[in-house]
């Protein structure tokens, strides 16, 4: 008997399975041969999956989707998507569909770096592309390294004997120069401690969870404030906290590097990397002993 693979949309895979049956007994054939029909991943436009055909021998690529071609389910548009080599790529006409699944964090990150690289951002709200900077393609430690050439040359052993702030520090070092687009040879390029030079940090503000919780959704997504002084270079980096202030005002009078060269740069590095600016700003919370 030859064995027939169906690609059925999820709605309809319950009654093409009855009629399969139904027609392989007119056929002759046993219904205990029969098979449940194969559902069809069905993804909605603006979402990011992984596709392939046979073609694609070492791997899947990864895209936006749009709509499906002229209506079939074999075959699918994209707004946008990376090959395997992790090259960015225009809109194609179709592509088969064979391999159609939602995509891993992994590949959606790939694809919103390479998107970010050629000044795109995507808006999922609206499904389309937003202009952005290159500096968002920055979105982990490793791009930052990559992108400056710099090095985080501590082993595992080192690392234990260092506070959470030091390696915070560090990292941010690093990071802050790729978001202002510097590299290990043009660091000195900023900040370049001038009268003139104006300067951001990430600031946050300290909320209980009480007050967080009584927040509408609006108030939410504003929970973090990009500000700062900048009095001839003196006052940036959150490397100290007065003790009078709780940690709510702060100053850095030892010229500390963490700046960056425009507010939405800090804001992003603020948003980005959050967990790195707490670990350098707090001490972790030892949990007793039971």
């Amino acid at each position: 008997m030859k064995n027939i693979i169906l690609n059925v949309p999820d709605d309809r895979a319950e009654e093409f399975v009855t009629k399969l049956a139904t027609l392989m007994k007119n056929c002759g054939a046993s219904v205990g041969e029969t098979q449940e029909a194969r559902k069809v991943y069905n993804p909605e436009e603006g979402e990011f999956i992984a596709f392939g055909d046979d073609s694609c021998v070492e791997g899947l690529l990864v895209g936006i989707f749009k709509e499906w071609y002229c209506g079939t389910k074999d075959k699918i548009v994209c707004y946008a998507h990376i090959n395997v080599g992790g090259e960015l790529e225009e809109e194609e006409a179709y592509w088969n569909a064979d391999t159609l699944r939602p995509a891993t964090d992994a590949e959606k990150e790939a694809l919103i770096k390479a998107l970010a690289k050629d000044k795109k951002r995507w808006n999922a709200e609206d499904c389309e592309f937003e202009e952005c900077e290159p500096y968002e393609a920055i979105r982990t430690f490793e791009d930052a390294m990559m992108a400056t050439g710099m090095t985080f040359p501590i082993d595992d052993r080192t690392l234990d004997l260092l506070g959470a702030d030091v390696v915070a520090f560090m990292k941010l070092r690093v990071i802050c120069a790729a978001i202002n687009g510097l590299s290990e040879t043009t660091l000195d390029e900023f900040p370049k401690f001038t009268t003139d030079e104006y300067r951001y940090y990430p600031w946050f503000y300290l909320y209980t969870q009480e007050e967080i919780d009584r927040m509408d959704e609006d108030d939410k997504a504003q929970l973090l404030y990009v500000g700062g002084h900048a009095d001839y270079g003196a006052r940036c980096g959150l490397s100290s906290a007065l003790s009078d202030a709780a940690f709510s005002f702060s100053h850095s009078y030892i010229g500390a590097r963490l700046a960056f060269k425009t507010r939405e740069r800090a804001e992003y590095a603020g948003r980005q990397f959050i967990e790195l600016y707490a670990a350098l700003n707090f001490r972790p919370v030892k949990k007793e002993k039971e």
